[in-house]
């Protein structure tokens, strides 16, 4: 059979996808370790799947180490060599849902759902990963969901969490492609509609994707699973599948769509020309995550004219704005803070001077960006409050409201790098990314969208990176954390859509003190195979990142929400959320004798290994 002598792990595999995985893998062949141990499942149910497997005349153990911790994970994987003698398969299908809107989110839901999903599948792939690494082979399958790639009502941190999967899993497949392992996601659609899973009175009426598409059923699921972690798969890697009903399709990455470009010099952006370019050109038919929301229905890019732009008596903008931008000590940051305060925005310079590594404290920073502002007329204030704490994220909106009265904007670059290979990576450098990058955002974002839903108005900039949306080695804290952050920003733009509150992303591309902290060596290693010109011809300033930010606030942005942009220098381009490219379906369940033979000649054409096996 296709997984015979195969060893796999598969959490949550007491209940939903991970219990047909497991019994499939099973069906198929292979050892399993049948790990259930999160807090919602009952304790029993990783002995029934056992009994169910045993019955069938194949292997398998129970363990209920919990995934969300370090020491859980190894036990885990330890649990498939003290049982089987090795470990060839990791199915990372454990997760727990906690669905509540933003404006009313517990701070511990939001800490469970990303301990138990995106934590939890660091944990077993990190053990793991040292010993693929050796054996120079291993398949890593995990489990994400639309809920991040889409976006949906009411569950902002379950959406963090599987988009935060979902850019992982690229990063593991360039870390560990070369030692010949494959690291690919499978996204599902989760049973019933956000109104059930939040009660729908909550909701009113806001819908998330409206596609009418059937839920993931686990029976569907599972083959395909099967298929990924055999022989058959060797080829493929750093892929994300959409699986329901008999329905496969392959999700091409977000890829730049639409591009506007400024002649260098100055190649910076004026307000002015973002004012004509960016609803006829960049936002032509825009992807925007808010679906037929009330927002997207005056978006710029559907050829509807936006509200016209108030300006100050001096012409500026954001006349009478209060602005939180968080990082802005330094770099990009920088950068916002002083185009929004010389837009007529009143703004909170928050950064508590860490290094690059995120250790220590120094108010330098911030006090000088506020010094600067002031010096042009502006008006601000230092926060030092640290963004990885809801404490600290209420108290910087706290400020604001204390110092200028109110708030009508959220910016959030602040970031920190701890990188690291994915089988070199410890717990500490992992939590540390993912509390600065993501809970710095959510714990920002939940109290200011208390504000905004009140108001009805605000406008939220998250920031991601091609890091997640693409993968680059070294980084899967990082690209957890930065694809996390586009999961998470596609909720919210669906949540306050009815409030007249946009909220989008930024992929920025700069030279800043974290770009330059990169060695070399590495940096070398994750170019792309197109260099730039040495003419000058493109520009990498972080300061030219903050006019497309500042123009997201502005009234000329109306309707604008729920987009990444990615923004380099003198280009602005707008990218594409995960999108079927190509599919597959049978009226039934496909086996994995069916899908060996179909895919390579259909959804499997021309996938590019971004790291092929190395002799």
């Amino acid at each position: 059979m296709h997984l015979d002598d195969k060893v796999a792990v598969v959490t949550g595999a007491g209940q939903g996808i991970g219990r047909s995985v497991a019994i499939t893998l099973a069906a198929y062949g292979a050892k399993v370790v049948v790990n259930e141990g999160c807090d919602d499942a009952e304790s029993s149910a990783a002995d029934d799947v056992v009994e169910i497997i045993r019955d069938a005349g194949g292997s398998a153990v129970a363990n209920s180490d919990s995934v969300t911790t370090w020491e859980g994970g190894g036990q885990i994987v330890q649990a498939a060599l003290d049982s089987f003698g090795r470990i060839d398969i990791v199915v990372a299908a454990s997760g727990i849902a906690r669905d509540s809107l933003i404006y009313e989110m517990d701070a511990g839901d939001w800490d469970a759902v990303i301990d138990a999903n995106l934590k939890g599948t660091f944990t077993v792939c990190r053990h793991a990963a040292p010993i693929f690494r050796q054996q120079r082979g291993g398949r890593i399958l995990t489990l994400t969901s639309e809920s991040g790639l889409v976006g949906d009502v009411g569950r902002s941190n379950h959406g963090a969490a599987a988009s935060g999967i979902a850019g992982f899993t690229k990063v593991l497949a360039k870390d560990l492609g070369k030692y010949g392992v494959t690291s690919n996601s499978i996204a599902t659609r989760a049973p019933g509609s956000e109104e059930e899973s939040v009660q729908g009175s909550m909701i009113e009426g806001v819908n998330s994707s409206e596609s009418g598409a059937p839920e993931s059923d686990p029976d569907d699921v599972a083959p395909f699973v099967a298929y990924l972690a055999s022989d058959a798969a060797a080829h493929v890697n750093g892929q994300i599948f959409s699986v329901y009903g008999g329905n496969v399709s392959h999700l091409a990455l977000p890829r730049r769509v639409n591009t506007i470009y400024g002649e260098n010099p100055p190649g910076y952006w004026e307000l002015d020309e973002l004012d004509v370019l960016a609803p006829r050109i960049l936002l032509a038919g825009s992807p925007s995550a808010t679906g037929g929301s009330r927002l997207a229905d005056v978006n710029p890019g559907s050829g509807m004219a936006a509200p016209a732009v108030m300006r100050g008596e001096n012409g500026s903008r954001l006349e009478g704005k209060v602005a939180v931008v968080t990082g802005a000590g330094r770099g990009i940051g920088r950068g916002i803070a002083r185009l929004l305060a010389r837009e007529g925005a009143s703004v909170v310079v928050n950064d508590i001077g860490a290094a690059l590594d995120g250790a220590g404290e120094d108010s330098t920073p911030a006090a000088q960006v506020v010094e600067e502002i002031s010096e042009l007329g502006g008006r601000a204030t230092a926060s030092y409050h640290s963004v990885a704490t809801v404490e600290g994220g209420a108290n910087i909106v706290q400020q604001a409201l204390d110092e200028f009265g109110r708030l009508d904007i959220v910016i959030t670059p602040a970031g920190i790098l701890r990188d690291r290979m994915i089988f070199n990576m410890s717990e500490e450098e992992w939590d540390a990314v993912i509390a600065v990058h993501l809970k710095g955002t959510y714990s920002v974002v939940r109290p200011a969208s208390e504000i905004f839903r009140e108001q009805r108005s605000g406008r939220i900039v998250t920031f991601s990176s091609v890091s997640g949306l693409y993968g680059q080695g070294g980084q899967s804290n990082y690209g957890a954390a930065k694809d996390g952050i586009a999961g998470f920003t596609r909720c919210v733009a669906r949540e306050l859509a009815r409030f007249d509150a946009t909220a989008n992303v930024i992929s920025p591309g700069a030279t800043t003190r974290m770009t330059e902290s990169v060695p070399d060596a590495i940096r070398s290693m994750r170019a792309g195979p197109f260099p730039p010109p040495a003419d000058g011809t493109l520009t990498n300033e972080p300061d030219y990142v903050a006019p497309m930010v500042v123009w997201l606030c502005t009234d000329a942005a109306f309707g604008v929400s729920g987009n990444i942009f990615h923004c380099s220098g003198n280009r602005v381009s707008l990218m594409n959320h995960p999108v079927p490219s190509r599919s597959i379906y049978k009226n039934g369940v496909w086996t994995v004798d069916e899908l060996a033979a179909v895919v390579p000649e259909t959804i499997g054409m021309d996938l590019i290994n971004p790291a092929p096996p190395q002799d």
